[in-house]
């Protein structure tokens, strides 16, 4: 692979908004133990809701602590204002059902199904939409936060915990076993690029054994090692699918 300036740029943006973005999030706390971003190629575009839900509806999801947040440029809002607006500043009428979708999802208050109407909104348009020299530019966060360790089944408790013991350090196993942790233990992201829909740019970055133009769903995650492949470990056993290292640590 050729390194080019914009790869490296983008790279260094990308990781630098994640970690300003989460450290707001996590409303002034340390920042996590972690950084990790996987990402899995998927069939079409059109899975890439799909596989969404089927993330953010994991077991050890906390669905009160979802949340969207839109940034273009360097505006940020816990909506998609910034989106539409950025939309209709492009003077496109073909735009108009799109918008008018958009403005409708905004109103939905289940942030999860907020981030799933979202990329269905956007599918029809992805080619329109399209401009990969500036995704990095328009980013949606769905944020995600997993439940405490004692608000777990017991069953999958002790199977995370297993993974925690191998994986991290004593002292955050004990933190995990005590049934309450650091909530920056517990924080991740997906990021929705609208100007790139499938985020096919990780195929110039990374090799992954798909074809080039399969979209790639991208998932960061920023607490403990063992709950991240807990997780991944999950998503393969309900979907076949497999994941790779994008991005920051692996594990």
């Amino acid at each position: 692979m050729k390194i080019t300036p914009s790869i490296v740029a983008r790279t260094l943006v990308a990781a630098l908004l994640v970690v300003l973005v989460l450290r707001f999030w996590a409303q002034g706390g340390d920042l996590p133990p972690h950084e990790f971003a996987y990402g899995t190629a998927l069939k079409s575009s059109e899975a890439i809701p799909e596989r969404m839900d089927q993330f953010l509806s994991l077991e050890v999801m906390d669905p009160n602590e979802i949340q969207i947040e839109t940034f273009v440029g360097n505006r940020s809002e816990k909506n998609l204002t910034p989106l539409i607006t950025y939309i209709s500043s492009q003077k496109n009428h073909d735009f108009g059902p799109l918008m008018a979708a958009l403005r409708n999802v905004d109103q939905l208050t289940n942030q999860k199904e907020k981030a799933i109407q979202l990329v269905k909104a956007l599918l029809p348009y992805k080619d329109l939409l399209r401009n990969e020299s500036q995704q990095d530019s328009i980013i949606v966060f769905v944020y995600y936060g997993l439940k405490q360790p004692s608000n777990l089944p017991q069953e999958a408790r002790v199977k995370v915990s297993n993974l925690v013991r191998q994986l991290d350090t004593a002292k955050q196993a004990a933190e995990f076993d005590s049934g309450k942790c650091p909530k920056d233990y517990l924080v991740g992201n997906i990021n929705i690029y609208p100007l790139g829909l499938e985020n096919t740019f990780w195929h110039k970055m990374v090799e992954i054994a798909s074809p080039k133009d399969a979209p790639i769903l991208e998932i960061r995650f920023m607490g403990l090692k063992g709950i991240f492949r807990s997780m991944l470990d999950e998503m393969r056993r309900k979907t076949g699918d497999s994941f790779v290292h994008l991005d920051g640590e692996s594990l």
